[in-house]
């Protein structure tokens, strides 16, 4: 019955006289064309992510290579820590990233395991693209659930306008409903700090909520089926198996068009969002007293900057924020270092056609690894990471 409706369609004059045609000529041809750039696409998404450091990488297994895209598939590679001390470094692009890659380039994480494993610690990176306090908490709290990823040290690159990010993005989304303990310690912390942190654990209550529906919807026969469908006819036609691709280069483009009609730059001064500011102060504050609870060394750094390049910071809301940071670790006793200006001039690369202020060379990683080794390391003065509880 529906081939001899199909055939009365096609064998219909209207039908070839009317836009049918011209749309699925349309169609042929976006096909053809996400099939020639499905490879450019993907190639340019990991560009985007590490300023086009695609080569390098390697995948040593000494850092979470997915960049926060697929947790699930690297957190078999955080080291034992019940085998030797282990040290977590947490922060945002700038730990991946290596401007002007050179041979024998590494990162941070890489270069701080090659120095600690001397005094028998091991080191291992968790970082993501502009990755925010609540998302630093889960990590945070995710290595906590069990003893072979309980690190002795936390170690966090803070990054100012960091704090304008929130949510969790949907790799460590598929990662927490995929831990069903992880879920739960992450509800009784907000429960427990509930009124010590409300915007915190608000925001942490709603996460679970969010993922919780999301999870219900997945179930429904509807999406089940939608899901089947979508897969079978992607696999026939690219333009469909490559919609997440198309839409990020999409976004990436209709990003590029507003900044240039707006006159926005990467210098352009960007206030704080009061609401998202104080939630992520709030974030901060809750992963130190967890690590306190966990026996965790905590310690914390402002991030390096570009000294040739004017940051979009506005100057008095970045001081007050160094301030509250400085306050935050005395008042707690943990350990903290300003590494604004750790790395020099020659040691950072461009960006749209300017000096790039927050991603550095891999000489930037050498010198920022053996800083970090410096401050908070065994051999450092207050032993913030001496190894023995």
């Amino acid at each position: 019955m529906l081939g001899n409706v199909v055939l009365r369609i096609l064998t219909d004059g209207r039908f070839w006289r009317g836009p049918a045609p011209k749309v699925i000529v349309l169609l042929s041809l976006a096909n053809v064309a996400a099939y020639q750039w499905r490879a450019g696409l993907a190639e340019a998404r990991r560009a985007n992510l590490t300023t086009g450091d695609v080569s390098a990488l390697d995948r040593t297994c000494r850092y979470d290579y997915s960049f926060g895209e697929d947790l699930l598939a690297t957190w078999g590679d955080v080291p034992d820590a019940t085998a030797q001390p282990l040290v977590i470094v947490c922060g945002m692009s700038q730990m991946f990233t290596i401007n002007e890659p050179q041979p024998g380039d590494q990162r941070v994480a890489e270069e701080l395991d090659d120095r600690l494993q001397r005094q028998g610690i091991h080191a291992y990176g968790l970082a993501a693209p502009n990755l925010c306090n609540e998302e630093a908490f889960f990590l945070l709290l995710a290595t906590l659930q069990e003893s072979r990823t309980t690190p002795h040290s936390f170690i966090y690159g803070v990054c100012f306008d960091k704090f304008r990010n929130i949510d969790l993005r949907p790799g460590y989304q598929r990662f927490l409903q995929a831990r069903p303990e992880l879920a739960a310690a992450w509800r009784r912390t907000a429960e427990e700090y509930r009124e010590q942190y409300p915007l915190a654990t608000d925001k942490l209550l709603k996460t679970l909520v969010d993922l919780q529906s999301d999870k219900a919807d997945v179930r429904s026969s509807g999406d089940v089926w939608e899901t089947k469908l979508r897969n079978l006819v992607g696999a026939g036609m690219p333009m469909v198996a490559e919609r997440k691709e198309l839409n990020g280069f999409l976004q990436c483009r209709m990003h590029l068009l507003r900044t240039t009609l707006l006159g926005i730059k990467p210098t352009s001064k960007r206030p704080i969002i009061r609401t998202r500011y104080d939630m992520n102060r709030e974030f901060l504050e809750l992963m130190v007293e967890v690590s306190r609870r966990a026996g965790v060394r905590f310690g914390m750094y402002v991030v390096p900057l570009n000294p040739l390049a004017e940051n979009p910071y506005v100057g008095d809301e970045y001081v007050e924020f160094k301030s509250w940071l400085g306050n935050l670790a005395a008042e707690r006793d943990i350990r903290f270092a300003n590494f604004e200006n750790l790395v020099p001039t020659d040691d950072w690369g461009t960006w749209l056609g300017g000096p790039d202020f927050k991603h550095f060379k891999g000489a930037g990683h050498r010198r920022l690894a053996a800083k970090i080794a410096e401050e908070f390391g065994p051999e450092s003065k207050t032993a913030a990471m001496e190894v023995g509880r």
